[in-house]
């Protein structure tokens, strides 16, 4: 990407944690991919296009080893599952990345390792935001949920080729814990314009933004909500069902704009060829075709039922329960163990971004109050994770805008 960025790319990159007007390296769906159709044999057309895919990207190329990010969730398993069963033979080295809270997935992703005969490393990370200056130097954007390049690059130590489960939450309806909540929100369909939708839509990514984000701007960025909830137009304004229109947005925001970028970027830095089963071209096809309703049910609010249904014939689902954490962590432990210093570190009023008059001080002050009162939980996550983006932003600034800080500094 280029290193500069005007007010309007500042604004999304601190309010959506993305930038969606930033060129894609894949291409973004449009409303008629989501042109549903009645597709038999829907378990049997998706094992086949994986067989496939797995055949020219391991049987073609004569691979012997690989590695795969593992968590306890169905994309992983699922893409193990494939593997295993195509490639009974393949060293398949799996790694688990977990944070030091009790709520880590490194047990149940140890299990399903055993499970299908994969050697298991787990990889704990006590300070994600203590490389933060060298993963943004190679993200090349404002971002601090960098995390992932952990698993990359240990898995670099097994094989140059690492499978991940990105695009599985997208491609196969995975966020439930927002789909409901939309549809609710929604009420009556019929009379609810793009413009209400996004708002709603937005309401359902409440990290990504907090209730005085309008404040966060100093006046000489000039935010404007209209401008925010302007990106999500192409995707509500048109007759597609609610879900649809929900999955389009989020297969073209953050999976388009934050995952694949970051892991593009990173795979490059280390020299491994990272691949995703669900990325493939022919299933993302498939699967926007598929109506929603066959892979996501509203009534027991579970996604993902394609998937769940091969991983059932395959044994592949044996003890799961709930919806996966994955490599995500508690944010009001690393506020308490770290994040608060290094937030005060880097966020006052020496910091560039205030003196630039582009974040505002008091904001910054104000915010960091709030996390330290302990009254309301899920607001202060809000809080804590809107100010890790602006320290995102503040590293950014000084590694590319103002060199005044090495991206080999630890923070």
């Amino acid at each position: 990407m280029t290193h500069f960025l005007n007010n309007d790319n500042i604004a999304n990159y601190l309010t959506l944690r993305f930038d969606p007007t930033v060129n894609n390296l894949f291409d973004p769906l449009k409303r008629e991919n989501f042109t549903e159709n009645i597709i038999e044999n829907i378990d049997g057309k998706i094992t086949d296009i994986v067989k496939r895919d797995l055949e020219l990207k391991l049987l073609n190329k004569n691979i012997s080893n690989i590695s795969l990010a593992l968590s306890g969730g169905i994309d992983s398993r699922f893409t193990l599952v494939m593997i295993r069963k195509l490639f009974p033979d393949l060293k398949i080295d799996s790694i688990c990345v977990g944070f030091g809270d009790d709520d880590d997935e490194i047990t149940r992703a140890k299990d399903i390792a055993e499970t299908y005969d994969c050697d298991f490393h787990e990889l704990i990370v006590d300070n994600v935001l203590e490389d933060l200056p060298k993963l943004i130097s190679i993200a090349e954007e404002p971002r601090w949920n960098l995390y992932q390049y952990y698993a990359l690059e240990e898995s670099k130590k097994y094989s140059n080729i690492l499978f991940s489960g990105d695009g599985g939450d997208e491609t196969f309806a995975g966020y439930i814990f927002r789909y409901k909540k939309y549809l609710q929100s929604l009420g009556n369909v019929e009379n609810q314009t793009w413009l209400e939708k996004s708002k709603i839509y937005l309401s359902c990514h409440e990290r990504d933004w907090v209730p005085t984000q309008d404040q966060l701007f100093n006046k000489k960025l000039e935010f404007s909500w209209e401008r925010i909830y302007e990106n999500f137009k192409p995707y509500f304004d048109n007759d597609l069902h609610p879900i649809n229109q929900v999955l389009l947005a989020d297969f073209n925001g953050k999976l388009l704009h934050d995952w694949i970028p970051s892991n593009h970027k990173f795979g490059m830095y280390l020299e491994i060829n990272i691949n995703s089963l669900f990325l493939n071209p022919q299933l993302i096809a498939l699967s926007t075709k598929i109506p929603w309703n066959l892979k996501y049910d509203y009534k027991r609010d579970i996604g993902k039922l394609p998937l769940i249904s091969i991983l059932n014939k395959n044994s592949g689902l044996d003890k799961f329960e709930g919806t996966k954490k994955g490599f995500s962590l508690n944010l009001l432990n690393m506020w308490k163990n770290y994040g608060r210093d290094i937030i005060l570190t880097y966020l006052n009023s020496d910091s560039e971004s205030v003196k630039e008059n582009i974040v505002n001080l008091t904001w910054i002050q104000d915010s960091i109050k709030l996390v330290d009162d302990e009254i309301n939980k899920d607001l202060r996550i809000r809080y804590i994770s809107k100010l890790l983006s602006v320290l995102s932003f503040e590293v950014w600034y000084r590694i590319f805008v103002t060199r005044t800080l090495n991206a080999n500094r630890k923070l």
